[in-house]
């Protein structure tokens, strides 16, 4: 009896197996941000199962995190077209349409998406994004219908409320953060954000607060910290501000921005030594500093007036006696 020829996307036994497997390691690679050795890995694969859908959408991901949104829609698209309506592939195909500037073309495979697979957050909270960004959506009322579906998915609404503050919607913005914060009470990222969302609106008692409950759960969140600085300098509390700003340098050392605002908070509350050993540090860090800390060092009641900068620059760069 004569063996049914083997399709395309239909490879024996054993060529399966394989396949698998090499999907499993172009995604680990992938994900480990190895890109190259994805390509190539991926590009085997094509070559040994032209037809499979999986290793088409495989190419897509790929080219998509190569930055190479026209090749990503083309391979969605085959992929598509041999197994119609997957959802994850449709993703693939919205999210490289949009990134190609065809935004017809992605709000179409993202609707798909979410009409195709009803319980998959991310097709339903980028499309509330999406819209938002072309300023077509009803946003109370697409933020209602997403609280009632998925109320416990709190790194999507996290996504999200970061998203709509990049575009200038503070108020849908604290929205997300409020049902990011209700889904999970612990994440220091979500009370961050709607620390930054309360400052965006110029709420910034509640800001304070806000970013003062992110550093509870995180004393390590040097954003969370730098910006508790920012909010507590512009209520004019200069010490909790220079408590700040040291908490972020010591979380990130690097922070060169910390160092200069620390030493401006301490001008002000009249510790020059102080202030000094945070400006010398800045310069260290990041030479650039030392134009806004020269014009700090004569801008406030407690100051130091150098009619030689270049003198005063050495002086900062000398190490301390």
């Amino acid at each position: 009896m004569s063996r049914r020829p083997t399709e395309p996307h239909e490879p024996p036994d054993g060529a399966a197996t394989d396949v698998a497997g090499g999907l499993q390691a172009a995604l680990d690679l992938l994900n480990a941000g190895r890109l190259d050795d994805a390509a190539a890995t991926a590009a085997r694969l094509r070559a040994a199962a032209p037809g499979d859908p999986a290793v088409i959408q495989l190419d897509a991901a790929v080219a998509l995190r190569r930055n190479e949104p026209a090749r990503a829609l083309e391979s969605a698209r085959a992929s598509l077209r041999r197994r119609p309506g997957h959802p994850p592939t449709l993703l693939l195909a919205a999210r490289a349409a949009w990134a190609a500037g065809d935004e017809n073309t992605a709000m179409a495979a993202l609707r798909e998406a979410a009409k195709t697979a009803p319980d998959l957050p991310e097709p339903a909270f980028l499309l509330c994004e999406w819209q938002a960004a072309r300023d077509a959506a009803p946003l109370p009322a697409m933020l209602a219908a997403l609280a009632a579906r998925f109320p416990r998915q709190g790194a999507a609404w996290l996504g999200l409320g970061r998203a709509l503050l990049r575009g200038g919607r503070a108020g849908p913005a604290l929205a997300a953060f409020d049902h990011a914060i209700s889904a999970d009470p612990a994440a220091a990222a979500a009370h961050m954000g709607r620390g930054l969302a309360l400052r965006e609106a110029g709420r910034l008692q509640e800001a304070r607060e806000a970013l003062e409950a992110a550093l509870d759960r995180d004393g390590a969140a040097w954003a969370a910290a730098f910006q508790l600085g920012l909010t507590c300098q512009d209520l004019g509390d200069e010490r909790a501000a220079a408590e700040a700003y040291a908490a972020a340098l010591a979380a990130r050392p690097d922070l060169a921005e910390a160092a200069v605002n620390l030493g401006i908070a301490r001008q002000r509350l009249g510790d020059m030594d102080g202030a000094l050993a945070a400006y010398r540090e800045a310069v260290r860090l990041r030479p650039d500093t030392f134009a806004r800390i020269a014009q700090a060092a004569t801008a406030s009641a407690t100051g130091m007036l150098w009619l030689d900068l270049e003198r005063f620059r050495r002086f900062l760069s000398a190490p301390a006696a």
